[in-house]
């Protein structure tokens, strides 16, 4: 999809971006061994990463880039020239020089997988009309606001699966227990318009003789539809949680339990939308 450049368009609720800080690391370091690797958390968000801006020398392409990367952060939107995860979007440049002596910029956005999500397209002609690209690519990506929730999520837990040991009862029960202290209603089972969680763990030996450990939290609406999910992996030595994950279901749900209340927040957001759009967009 291609948008003019005389048209105000904001990339949807998918740029709803969070900060970035520190991974959590469920595993306190005097948890014996099992501490030797953190669990890794998917993030729940896209950042979006700046490529350096093509058709021009190096030195002005990542100048563009890097100018274009801080003026999404003053606009609060999670942006660099050079990390990324999983989830991260890609702004491209492609700059000509027109007969005008102006330099034209051609912006994409696309995800790793290369589909575009938006392209725009700037004249600039001095260094102010550089600065106002920036900021105007920067309104442009800006996420749009989403409708507020007064409706506070609704979740159950529901059993997990595949765990050794005492491994199955004790992460859902300790992923209820991070929930409800959470901004969230935990209920006991599918009510009308809530959520479910469900758990699932697969834990697989490896030829070092460490257990590759695998944990994902799926999100899903009252009509089975998959919202998403939180997926937290592991290496720890080989049996140590064949009988008993005492010592780590609780920073493991604590540490799921930040995305988990994500997911449930953007479904209850995208329900507002649906409900408050004009009737012919509904249909």
């Amino acid at each position: 999809m291609i948008w003019g450049r005389a048209a105000p368009v904001l990339v949807a609720a998918a740029l709803a971006l969070a900060g970035c800080g520190q991974v959590p690391q469920p595993f306190s370091k005097d948890r014996a061994d099992l501490a030797k690797a953190p669990f890794l958390i998917a993030p729940t968000t896209e950042g979006v990463v700046v490529l350096p801006v093509e058709g021009v020398d190096a030195e002005t392409g990542e100048m563009i880039a890097d100018l274009t990367a801080r003026a999404l952060q003053k606009q609060d939107v999670v942006a660099g020239t050079r990390s990324s995860n999983r989830a991260s979007l890609f702004l491209s440049g492609a700059g000509r020089r027109r007969l005008d002596g102006a330099m034209e910029i051609t912006w994409t956005l696309a995800r790793s997988d290369g589909t575009v999500v938006g392209q725009r397209t700037d004249a600039i002609a001095s260094d102010e009309q550089l600065a106002e690209s920036t900021a105007s690519v920067a309104a442009w990506l800006r996420p749009r606001v989403a409708p507020a929730v007064k409706t506070v999520p609704k979740v159950a837990v529901y059993p997990v699966d595949g765990a050794p040991g005492d491994g199955n009862d004790l992460l859902r029960r300790a992923l209820a227990l991070a929930l409800d202290r959470a901004p969230v209603e935990l209920t006991d089972d599918l009510v009308q318009d809530g959520h479910v969680v469900q758990g699932d763990v697969s834990v697989v030996r490896q030829n070092d003789g460490r257990d590759r450990v695998e944990i994902w939290w799926t999100v899903m609406d009252a009509q089975g539809k998959q919202i998403g999910t939180v997926d937290q992996r592991n290496q720890v030595p080989g049996g140590s949680l064949d009988k008993s994950w005492g010592a780590v279901a609780a920073p493991i749900a604590n540490a799921a339990v930040g995305g988990i209340v994500a997911l449930l927040k953007q479904s209850e957001a995208v329900k507002a939308a649906a409900a408050n759009a004009p009737a012919k967009l509904r249909e």
